[in-house]
């Protein structure tokens, strides 16, 4: 987690998805699919236990900036690194982060770094009470994978190397957990 969140214009308040304290209806981060997911399916899975969402706002104002999901997910051992293998168990039982996404018009502008951060710590506090090898992510492919690709390299994510999904990556929580002790 080399990176650190510079939010220059913008307090951020991030908190978890309520629907009376966050107006996502103007919310669009320029990936359809993500600003659907968040104004049509998330209080559905949200209710439904499949992912937990925290939104980010500015101090004093309900319209979502930028949020993320987690939920629980397990990875093949064999794709991760051979402290997993080691486990002998077929399964690694990770945390999930489903979405990161930042309204567009503040696209470089550190909300994504803050909102990445928050979620990792929230991942180690998580893995604290149950067992959780590292934090996974898919990085979304358009025209702006490449970016996303250095921004997560950046943070420390490394490639999962899952044939089936090339685009995964992971933190272990063993970093996770040396970082912020540094930190």
């Amino acid at each position: 987690m080399q990176a650190e969140a510079s939010t220059e214009t913008v307090s951020l308040i991030i908190a978890k998805f309520d629907k009376t304290l966050h107006d996502r209806s103007a919310f669009s981060c320029g990936f359809a699919p993500i600003d659907n997911f968040l104004k049509s399916s998330l209080s559905d899975q949200v209710r439904d236990g499949m992912v937990t969402a925290w939104l980010a706002t500015a101090e004093g104002d309900r319209a979502v900036l930028g949020f993320y999901t987690l939920g629980a997910m397990a990875v093949r051992a064999n794709l991760g690194p051979k402290a997993w293998q080691r486990a002998r168990v077929p399964d690694i039982p990770v945390i999930y982060i489903r979405a990161v996404a930042v309204h567009e018009s503040l696209h470089g502008k550190g909300i994504g770094t803050a909102l990445v951060i928050d979620a990792i710590k929230r991942c180690a506090a998580i893995a604290e009470q149950m067992g959780a090898a590292a934090v996974v992510l898919d990085v979304l492919k358009d025209k702006h994978f490449d970016r996303r690709w250095k921004f997560y390299a950046d943070l420390g994510f490394l490639p999962l190397l899952d044939p089936d999904n090339p685009h995964r990556v992971y933190m272990s929580m063993a970093d996770i957990r040396a970082t912020l002790a540094h930190a």
